[in-house]
């Protein structure tokens, strides 16, 4: 590669949506131009293993920390790699995989953002941080339906894990970049969530006041200035109602602020698995948007 490639992590809790999330923003980036990294690659034991030991996936311990912090700084370097499968459908290992460098990178899962060398490459660090509730919503429902699990034995590993989800995983919320929390809207579970993002300074922001000035009443999308643990920081809410048409007033300032990228456009982002079915959220789009966004700036400040 003759550039090295822009890198964004996402990170959070299982079944928080770091796929979903990931999923859309390499649709946006173009997936010919994106590698993805899953970090549950590197989990040092099996599941029958993990069990044994009483470990869960969430601690450090039972991961290659290091080898994941080697492989990261390779694909920084735009050098390949070859890493370890890990089939979350058995709970085993699937041998070695090559992977190759692209100008985007992907690297997601639960410990990212963990170490000083893992949070080294990155040029935007997300953290996802849905409502537990919801997110043991989600975790119930992926599991039974794609990895064979029963809902009991979904619940037990939530209670298992609990622990080890506050000492090791919440802790790295405070080293991303923007943080990203779907919830209810009040409409049910089967209604569109609305979202909340913590824009931390760290990253620049399209101006989106020309839109939000627009608005009709009550408005679908709210910037104000609040504190996130103790820290003075933006805070942008879009309602999961966001009509097609107001979602579509906000990707228009964006795009226009990325000038020769919109032949990248997809024809639907915001895409996601409600059981089997796909569904769209307007509000999905937008973050996953709004993600790319900083990764495209990036990629272009460096030309």
């Amino acid at each position: 590669m003759q550039q090295r490639p822009v890198i964004l992590a996402v990170v959070g809790d299982s079944a928080a949506g770091k796929t979903t999330l990931s999923t859309g923003i390499a649709a946006i980036l173009g997936p010919d131009r994106v590698t993805t990294l899953s970090l549950d690659d590197y989990h040092r034991y099996s599941r029958a293993e993990r069990e044994r030991r009483c470990l869960t996936p969430l601690h450090p311990d039972c991961n290659h920390i290091e080898l994941m912090e080697e492989h990261l700084h390779r694909l920084a370097n735009g050098e390949p790699i070859v890493k370890p499968v890990y089939n979350h459908a058995t709970g085993d290992f699937d041998g070695r995989q090559r992977l190759d460098p692209a100008p985007f990178i992907i690297a997601e899962g639960l410990l990212g953002l963990a170490t000083p060398r893992l949070r080294e490459p990155y040029h935007v660090k997300v953290f996802l941080d849905p409502p537990e509730e919801l997110r043991e919503r989600w975790k119930i429902q992926r599991d039974c339906v794609l990895r064979g699990y029963t809902p009991e034995q979904v619940r037990a590993e939530i209670a298992r894990s609990r622990a080890d989800s506050v000492e090791f995983i919440q802790p790295q919320r405070g080293w991303a970049d923007l943080v990203v929390r779907f919830y209810p809207n009040g409409e049910g579970p089967d209604g569109h969530l609305n979202v909340r993002l913590v824009l931390r300074p760290t990253l620049t922001y399209p101006d989106l006041s020309p839109v939000l000035a627009r608005q009709i009443q009550p408005p679908a999308l709210r910037l104000r200035v609040g504190r996130d643990e103790g820290r003075l920081t933006e805070i942008f809410e879009i309602d999961g109602s966001i009509s097609a048409a107001q979602a579509a007033a906000v990707e228009e300032v964006i795009w226009a602020n990325l000038p020769g990228l919109s032949y990248l456009r997809p024809e639907q982002i915001g895409l996601y698995l409600h059981g089997r079915e796909l569904r769209q959220s307007h509000a999905l789009g937008l973050v996953q948007l709004l993600i790319a966004y900083q990764l495209l700036l990036r990629a272009g400040l460096r030309d």
